[in-house]
């Protein structure tokens, strides 16, 4: 063994000790003594963040004196078999480099709270693991473990469970009695085929990451985890989702990329609290169901991808659908503008509405984009008049959309309001890759960011254009509080207008 790292995690930082190099195994006696200097001196000047250095041909720690204090132990070692009995008191453990084997009769100390064996080329865990009842952080990942013994879900303090990239093949069917874990990752176990019932029943799991796993299916009860808000699912082969996903109503985010699911289960618009949903790259992906209005969704290279809501308000908060070219072939920007005047959700919206899908061609531009000549890198408009005077109808929102061709980006920050410009009133950006044309629709509802429209003003926008984006064309949408017996039942009148 080469090296043996002592550890205190208390106090403040001071000069480091001079160190002592003897290379006997015949001195431990000495190398005990200097130790007890060693921590005599770190009661009197405590410090954090360097460690005692011990001679490489010590085998036996047993003898050690003044070890009751050490906080923790990291290990650099060469082919080591550990005891940690001298350090019975410690509250962290780390072991680096390539530690083959852990002694059975090392896993005894009670107040072991942290213990990381990550990277060491370990093939199995002995049951003992289960001894260490105070355990918190137990760190496994990049190891070559096949299976993680039963005795595991002893450790009813346990938060942290890191086991990624291993080479598990199923996790003990009672994991569901680590009543206190948080965090379970199990990322790049790629012989992990399914999961123990039971793991519904951690009811304080928060984060569960499953990247890479080869998953035939996710257990049926999966919204008995109440409190998980993050949920990794990407490459998994995953053909469907059960139902009760949409139960998960603690989850802001949900990565399922990769996959090879047709279709989203209707519960997913029950997902409230829902921030970021990852279906980039689901080949087989052909339609959406209405989801909740404050997600961001990431959909892009979904090339079955033909159906979605067209009511503006069941589309989530961001979405993108960059090379999703069935939706162009299935005309859906035609189909969402003309349900705009209809849209009954509009009114309730407090937040604007950012998407990007793809053109079917010239002839749906024609129809949404008449004017062709795109003047220069600004929109800029002025408000009409109510379309029906008599009434005063109010204006409930209004949508920009920008035709943009050539991969880049593109960003709306200030507004130009009746000629006092606004700095920073806005922070909408979109990047894409696609040679295609593609149309960014952006929906403002009437007050965002306190600006609030009437007929006769003047507004311009700047677009900030990255690398080679191009606006080629826009328009506006104007829209206002509908009157039924005016308009025969629709629920919203709108006024486009092009370029000035």
């Amino acid at each position: 063994m080469r090296r043996l790292e002592v550890l205190i995690r208390s106090g403040t930082r001071t000069p480091r000790h001079p160190r002592s190099s003897p290379t006997d195994p015949s001195q431990s006696h000495t190398i005990s003594h200097r130790l007890s200097e060693y921590y005599r001196f770190w009661q009197k000047f405590a410090y954090s963040g360097e460690g005692l250095q011990i001679p490489a041909r010590v085998a036996d720690y047993s003898e050690i004196q003044g070890t009751e204090a050490v906080k923790g132990l990291i290990l650099n070692a060469m082919d080591v078999q550990v005891n940690a009995n001298p350090f019975e008191k410690m509250d962290e453990l780390w072991y680096r480099e390539l530690v083959l084997e852990v002694r059975r009769d090392g896993m005894t100390t009670s107040c072991l709270t942290e213990l990381n064996l990550e990277d060491c080329h370990l093939s199995y865990l002995p049951d003992e693991i289960g001894n260490l009842i105070a355990l918190r952080t137990l760190n496994l990942a990049g190891n070559s473990l096949s299976t993680l013994p039963d005795t595991i879900v002893k450790l009813s303090c346990l938060k942290d469970l890191l086991v990624e990239n291993n080479k598990l093949s199923h996790l003990p069917s009672k994991i569901g009695d680590l009543d206190s874990l948080e965090t379970l990752r199990l990322w790049g176990n790629k012989g992990l085929h399914a999961l123990p019932e039971s793991i519904c029943e951690l009811v304080r799991l928060r984060e569960l990451g499953l990247y890479g796993c080869n998953l035939s299916h996710l257990p049926s009860e999966i919204d008995g985890l109440i409190s998980l808000n993050h949920l990794n699912l990407g490459n998994c082969h995953l053909s469907h989702l059960p139902s009760g996903i949409g139960g998960l109503t603690s989850l802001e985010y949900l990565y399922i990329s990769g996959n090879n699911i047709c279709t989203i289960p209707d519960s997913i618009s029950s997902l409230h609290r829902l921030d970021d949903f990852f279906l980039d790259n689901c080949s087989n992906l052909r339609s959406l169901p209405k989801l909740p209005t404050c997600t961001s969704v990431h959909a892009e290279h979904c090339p079955s991808l033909e159906r979605l809501p067209l009511e503006l308000d069941q589309l989530g908060r961001r979405v993108y659908y960059s090379e999703s070219n069935k939706l162009a072939e299935n005309s859906y920007l035609t189909g969402l503008l003309k349900q705009l005047p209809r849209s009954k959700g509009l009114s309730e919206l407090q937040h604007a509405v950012d998407i990007l899908v793809p053109v079917a061609g010239d002839e749906e531009v024609r129809i949404w984009f008449p004017y062709h000549d795109g003047r220069g890198p600004n929109v800029s408009f002025v408000v009409p008049p109510s379309p029906s005077p008599s009434v005063n109808q109010k204006i409930v929102g209004w949508l920009l959309r920008l035709l943009v061709w050539r991969p880049g980006g593109l960003r709306i920050q200030d507004v130009i309001f009746n000629k006092i410009k606004k700095r920073g009133l806005f922070d909408f950006v979109v990047f894409y890759r696609t040679e295609v044309d593609l149309v960014w629709l952006l929906y403002i509802p009437q007050g965002y960011a306190r600006l609030r429209l009437k007929g006769g003003d003047e507004v311009e926008i700047p677009i900030i254009a990255y690398d080679n984006a191009l606006v080629k064309n826009w328009a506006i949408d104007v829209i206002y509080e509908a009157d039924d017996e005016l308009h025969k039942g629709n629920d919203n009148l709108y006024q486009v207008m092009g370029p000035i």
